[in-house]
């Protein structure tokens, strides 16, 4: 059972306008949940072919790159300060931007981490970025990543698409206990394809459950189901702009219950199409230490 809790948050800072915006997103739950925040800038070492986290200043050799980046990366925390009265502690770091991030996000013990998405290509448009890939699926805590569209405004409405498939069900109390902290409205809604019609009364008894869930918690919720579906993912971001959603929780591989650390194609969708926030989150192993049994409850 995946629960709810922040107490550290990470932002990679590439000093871009999304990370930036992903910094006002990640101050604001660390100063809503009284969260530690880091802010961490990896610079490229030469040869990696990620781009991600290049400094935005000019230097000559690799001799003073992590004093004045980290000088860069002060003065973006001392905004921060002024701002959410937190202060952030400053992180550079030379290497491997995906492995850095999730490295530091393991050290420190991190509950969160908020980033942007980078690397689209006008022909592939359904890729999300290299390093935001890379992090989403080898963090060790949830991410939550956004375009450069995501701009801030609280989080009030929380949309949490639910299929057939027992990880889609992981997140349930996540979302729940989230929305419990920020005062805000679940919108559980089944996607169920034009090959799932027999499905739909399995999915009224599933979204009856997270009701009776949501309920105990004393959290607002509305429960809706979308039939004869053709794409999931577009379908879900449509929903969430129709119904003024501030978030979206997914999980890494909602659309492939033994996927392991693979990000399956709807979860890559829904973080490149959506235009608010989306928490990506990483199932649980579903089976008993030594069996083939599938672990009771899936909600």
């Amino acid at each position: 059972m995946i629960h709810f809790h922040s107490s550290k948050i990470l932002i990679p800072v590439d000093f871009s306008e999304t990370s930036l915006l992903a910094i006002k997103h990640g101050a604001f739950i660390a100063q809503f949940t009284k969260s530690e925040l880091y802010l961490l800038h990896v610079v490229n070492t030469p040869g990696i072919s990620q781009n991600m986290f290049v400094p935005t200043i000019s230097i000559e050799d690799n001799s003073g790159i992590e004093k004045k980046a980290l000088a860069k990366l002060t003065e973006v925390a001392g905004d921060v300060t002024t701002e959410y009265k937190i202060t952030p502690k400053c992180i550079v770091k030379i290497g491997n931007p995906s492995t850095e991030v999730t490295s530091i996000a393991k050290e420190i013990g991190a509950s969160l981490i908020v980033m942007g998405t980078h690397g689209y290509s006008a022909f592939e448009e359904l890729v999300i970025g290299s390093v935001a890939l890379k992090v989403i699926t080898k963090a060790p805590c949830p991410t939550m990543a956004m375009s450069n569209a995501a701009t801030h405004k609280g989080y009030n409405k929380i949309i949490m698409p639910i299929d057939g498939t027992v990880n889609s069900r992981q997140k349930v109390h996540y979302t729940i206990e989230m929305a419990k902290k920020f005062d805000a409205t679940v919108c559980a809604v089944g996607v169920l394809t034009a090959n799932e019609e027999n499905e739909f009364a399995g999915m009224e008894v599933i979204l009856s459950q997270i009701k009776k869930i949501a309920d105990e918690h004393g959290v607002k919720i509305q429960t809706e189901i979308l039939k004869d579906v053709k794409n999931r993912a577009t379908a879900t971001v449509n929903y969430s702009e129709k119904n003024g959603a501030d978030l979206i929780t997914i999980m890494t591989d909602q659309d492939a219950e033994l996927s392991g650390f693979f990000l399956g194609p709807y979860s890559q969708q829904v973080i490149h199409l959506s235009k608010v926030p989306v928490i990506a989150i990483k199932p649980e192993d579903l089976f008993v230490d030594g069996t083939n049994f599938p672990i009771s409850g899936g909600i």
